[in-house]
């Protein structure tokens, strides 16, 4: 179905579409009822009932949201289903599910709806579309290109489902490692945020799909750790460790934003103009449209006590964010709310056009008027091997050795073997959060065999025979029969290597709050109980935060920090373990090793060496011990750097830039890959060194290059300026 518009009434300039005009056109013949539905997102599962074993659309409910003029739906209506007769809706299910709702509402109402969904690390939702490493893993890459994959695949598949926005990217810059969303992050390093923010956004609007940046701004600088807390930010953290990923991002073109849950400085987001008017607007220039997240507008009333009622939170909203778009997002009462704000005289109708506007350009920029339910020539490449191709690779790219005692990896898959714990076998863990569900999955069932488990994966190699024995031995919270110990240290003990695959459940946002930092007791326990025996212990992390190890690394011969690699990633874990795959991973935040909140909450760049430093407080440095540092990775070879050599040891203000070169040598015996990483310490800065470079070299045995990067005072520089005056630098001469 299309829309028939007439286009010859439509601006061009000079043989370019000007999307704003055009939306303008548009937008100017519409109603307030038509302009206040446009700013207007419903769930999916408003619409959809239960019929003999399967969801489906209901026409009337569709018919209802069509009369009231929605602009916008969102989720899958399996996202929090505890139905168990399917896993989700394939492909095709979901075009003819778009069409009915595309069909209905352009025959109403004379408009497309946008349709969004969370393809957070590949399309979620899609039942049999490969599912990639959450962006922690992604992060850990130190490699762009893996992210450009990430974006690129999701938007693929999500667009063969006949749906046209996803949410996505994560821009939060990690700090508090108990946060629960820490795995949808790229890590704790702004410049690493940036870098993979831009391309994921790149290649998911390749496909022409519209990207979203989330969660604006500062969501994840809760000081505890639990999520939605309030935050509390100074305007340096703002500007130099929180925006940076947001500018990146628009800065490429973006083309929409979602808030965040959180209240920033005592003030909701939702109506915080100094963060939506005056920082977006104003300075970073952002033209797109904003989305609130899940009920975030009525959570002013009943979660911040910021608005006395939802009319004054829906006019809150109205005349102290830029947000365009309430996901409400299980009725259409915004509207009614908006139409009574209207006729009061509250809301004016220059600021419901205005983002009105901003929604229909981006309908057309989309070509959503032309094409409601593209995507039909993809629908055969959802699943297929070279999607399943990027995900290993960049699931054996993510995955982080960070011990190797005596060198004990790889292992030598002559010998025997246990396999066991709560992780080794279940490939729902390994994906966790925002996988298949909201809340994730946890077994094998759910998934199509693109993959295999960790154990699945090392007994094809070692061959299924009595050298590579398998026992659970507990559960995913610790729990354990007392037979479960005794079991499994006898086979420990006849077996040359332990693998133990061990982490967190699956969670996603606040339900991730109720965890504690330390990995359950019973999970240490059992490592402890089996360490007492002769063989060695190999512990594989499978987690999508760094859980405090209560020694048991020590316990270890070899630890390999895995995060979440998904449906590949039992392949991956194996391919690393037995030496196909040289580890390549390096950690993108700090693992910290005890539980203080100072410990848990402060990132590399407020450290030095184990203690960390506050200089904004001019306080003394404090014991913050950690298990692994920011930038820790290992490999089956070693890597030399010389001749350090600077084109010019002074940069001032005015001048252009220095070049800088090191020569990083393979010392060892296989080939390996190593992200080298440029750090700087500006003058008068609190953070004590920033990563502004890195790059990723591939060196044969003896092999040696120059890597050269290119530093300006830019690099050296902080943002200085009041927030909506235009953003300003400073860069001290140094």
């Amino acid at each position: 179905m299309k829309v028939v518009l007439a286009l010859a009434t439509l601006p061009y300039v000079t043989g370019v579409r000007d999307f704003n005009a055009e939306a303008k056109v548009i937008v100017d013949k519409m109603s307030i009822d038509e302009l206040i539905g446009q700013m207007t997102q419903v769930n999916i599962a408003y619409v959809i009932e239960d019929q003999n074993e399967k969801k489906v659309v209901d026409p009337s409910k569709v018919a209802d949201l069509a009369n009231h003029r929605i602009g916008s739906y969102l989720n899958s209506p399996f996202a929090t289903s505890t139905s168990d007769y399917s896993s989700g809706w394939n492909v095709t299910e979901w075009r003819s599910a778009i069409s009915q709702i595309q069909t209905k509402h352009i025959t109403e109402t004379g408009h497309p709806i946008i349709y969004g969904v969370d393809s957070v690390h590949g399309a979620t939702y899609v039942q049999n579309a490969v599912l990639f490493p959450h962006q922690i893993n992604v992060g850990a890459t130190f490699d762009p290109a893996f992210a450009s994959q990430l974006g690129e695949f999701a938007g693929r598949d999500t667009r063969a489902a006949g749906i046209h926005w996803i949410f996505g990217p994560t821009l939060e810059v990690a700090r508090h490692k108990g946060w629960p969303r820490i795995m949808e992050t790229f890590g704790e390093d702004p410049t690493v945020v940036a870098d993979m923010g831009r391309a994921v956004v790149q290649s998911i609007q390749s496909k022409n799909v519209a990207a979203c940046f989330k969660h604006y701004i500062g969501y994840s600088g809760s000081e505890s750790g639990k999520d939605r807390e309030p935050v509390n930010l100074t305007k340096h953290e703002l500007l130099n460790i929180f925006m940076p990923p947001f500018k990146a991002v628009i800065d490429a073109g973006v083309m929409t934003g979602m808030d965040s849950f959180i209240a920033l400085n005592g003030v909701p987001t939702s109506a915080n103009r100094q963060t939506s008017i005056d920082l977006l607007r104003t300075d970073l220039k952002f033209d797109g449209f904003l989305v609130s997240d899940w009920e975030e507008i009525y959570m002013m009333q009943h979660f911040h006590q910021y608005a006395t009622n939802r009319d004054d939170a829906v006019f809150k909203a109205m005349s102290n964010s830029s947000l365009d778009m309430s996901m409400v997002p299980n009725d259409a009462s915004f509207i009614e709310i908006m139409k009574g704000l209207h006729n009061s005289g509250n809301v004016s109708e220059d600021r419901i056009r205005t983002s009105a506007q901003r929604i229909v350009k981006v309908k057309l920029q989309l070509n959503l008027y032309d094409d409601p339910e593209p995507g039909a020539d993809l629908v055969n490449l959802v699943g297929d091997k070279i999607s399943q191709d990027a995900a290993l690779e960049t699931a054996k790219a993510s995955l982080v050795l960070v011990k190797n005692t005596n060198d004990v990896l790889p292992l030598d898959p002559a010998k025997s073997f246990f396999f066991t714990g709560p992780s080794i076998d279940d490939i729902g863990l390994l994906c966790g959060g925002w996988t298949i569900r909201w809340q994730g999955v946890q077994g094998t069932s759910n998934f199509p065999a693109y993959g295999r488990t960790i154990q699945a994966a090392m007994s094809a190699v070692v061959g299924n025979d009595t050298r590579a024995e398998f026992y659970q031995g507990v559960d995913i919270t610790g729990n354990s029969q007392s037979w479960d110990i005794d079991v499994a240290k006898e086979k420990a003990d006849s077996a040359d290597y332990t693998v133990i695959a061990l982490g967190e459940r699956s969670y996603a946002e606040l339900l991730g709050n109720t965890d504690p930092y330390e990995l359950p007791k019973g999970l240490t326990d059992y490592v402890k109980a089996l360490a007492t025996t002769s063989t060695k212990i190999i512990l594989v992390l499978v987690e999508g935060r760094p859980r405090l190890l209560s020694g048991i690394a020590d316990l270890a011969a070899a630890v390999l920090y895995a995060g979440l690699p998904c449906e590949l990633g039992g392949e991956a874990i194996s391919s690393v373990l037995f030496g196909s795959t040289n580890p390549s991973g390096k950690l993108p935040l700090t693992y910290p090793k005890s539980a203080e909140q100072l410990n848990l909450a402060t990132p590399y760049y407020g450290r030095i060496g184990d203690d960390c430093v506050d200089k904004l407080s001019g306080g003394d440095p404090i014991s913050c011990p950690v298990e692994w540092h920011f930038g820790h990775g290992l490999s089956y070879t070693s890597f030399s750097y010389s001749d350090v050599q600077l084109s010019a040891t002074n940069l001032t203000p005015s001048s252009s830039q220095t070049t800088v070169t090191v020569t990083v040598k393979n010392e060892g015996k296989v080939t390996g890959k190593e992200s080298v990483l440029l750090f700087v310490s500006a003058p008068g800065g609190p953070e004590t060194r920033l990563l502004k470079k890195y790059t990723k070299v591939e060196l044969t045995p003896g092999q040696a290059t120059d890597v050269t990067f290119t530093l300006s005072p830019d690099d050296f520089g902080k943002y200085v300026n009041e927030i909506g005056s235009g953003l300003l630098k400073d860069a001290t001469a140094g």
